[in-house]
């Protein structure tokens, strides 16, 4: 157990991507522990819920980064590791659980939150658990972005559809991988752009197919940079990569590590009648690049 002499206020949730309506629910947190005079934290799962069943959905961040991120916020992280013996957990079970665990006073929860065996636990229970056992509860309304709620899964679909500005506006900052430098066959050398082949990026959603104004990210330093994400047609790709061209930049960095952040989608992936041709429209989007992110911070 913890805090058993003033107990806890957790805010629960598995907070992928840590965005605007998490945030919300974590400030709601602080704000609720310090009513009750008691400490504020978080518990979430190490895993996603659905890898215990085979399914391994793609996520806005990898896991090392999501609890890195909630770890940020200042409060103190309790995350277990979801199995089946957990997936069969009651709702009730579940609830009793972290009351005993950590002393609970108070518990934070998103409008949509569901808990226990197949979801069975729902806002509704968990408010009347908490008038039973003696804890507050405090449902978050959804924070809305362009009168919608914001939400895990829509930030998925913006990125999906390659709508990178509202999936940067709903994260409350830029979309992002992080991975490494790996040798690819060196077609944009060639071209006379050479491209950042990243490669264990984790399970991490990709942006719709297509060309991107991006930031880089090498070594603290941010560069401007073109992404494309896609099988490049145009010189018979057989599988998905992100590559990424960074403007006044010349290093090798093969094997290092490297940061890409999503701007604005240029244009969709193309096959082009050659190299020549590809060539031309590299350089209209090196250009295009230039100006979208002349404006924008580092």
């Amino acid at each position: 157990m913890m805090n058993e002499k003033h107990g806890t206020v957790i805010a629960l949730g598995t907070f992928d991507g840590v965005h605007a309506g998490h945030r919300m629910l974590l400030q709601e947190a602080k704000t609720l522990a310090a009513k009750l005079g008691a400490q504020p934290m978080i518990y979430t799962f190490r895993n996603h819920p659905l890898s215990p069943f085979g399914r391994e959905p793609k996520l806005l961040m990898t896991q090392l980064e999501r609890l890195y991120a909630l770890e940020a916020s200042g409060l103190p992280v309790a995350a277990d590791v979801f199995d089946l013996e957990f997936a069969a957990t009651s709702p009730e079970d579940f609830i009793k659980m972290l009351s005993e665990r950590f002393c609970m006073r108070g518990a934070v929860v998103g409008f949509n939150y569901t808990f226990g065996s197949k979801g069975k636990g729902d806002t509704e229970l968990l408010r009347k658990m908490g008038k039973e056992m003696g804890f507050a509860v405090s449902v978050m309304e959804p924070v809305s972005h362009e009168g919608k709620p914001v939400s895990s899964s829509r930030i998925r679909h913006c990125l999906e559809e390659g709508e990178i500005p509202d999936a940067n506006t709903m994260l409350g900052k830029r979309y992002a991988l992080s991975g490494t430098v790996r040798m690819n066959r060196r077609i944009g050398h060639t071209l006379g752009f050479p491209t950042a082949n990243l490669e264990n990026y984790g399970n991490k959603v990709l942006p719709l197919s297509g060309v991107y104004a991006t930031k880089a990210i090498f070594k603290g330093r941010r560069y401007d940079a073109v992404t494309n994400v896609g099988n490049n047609p145009t010189v018979e790709g057989c599988r998905t990569t992100v590559e990424t061209h960074i403007l006044n930049f010349d290093a090798d960095i093969y094997g290092m590590p490297l940061r890409v952040e999503f701007v604005s989608r240029i244009r969709g992936e193309v096959k082009f009648s050659g190299r020549e041709a590809l060539a031309a429209q590299i350089a209209s989007d090196v250009e295009t690049a230039k100006n979208i992110l002349k404006n924008i911070e580092k």
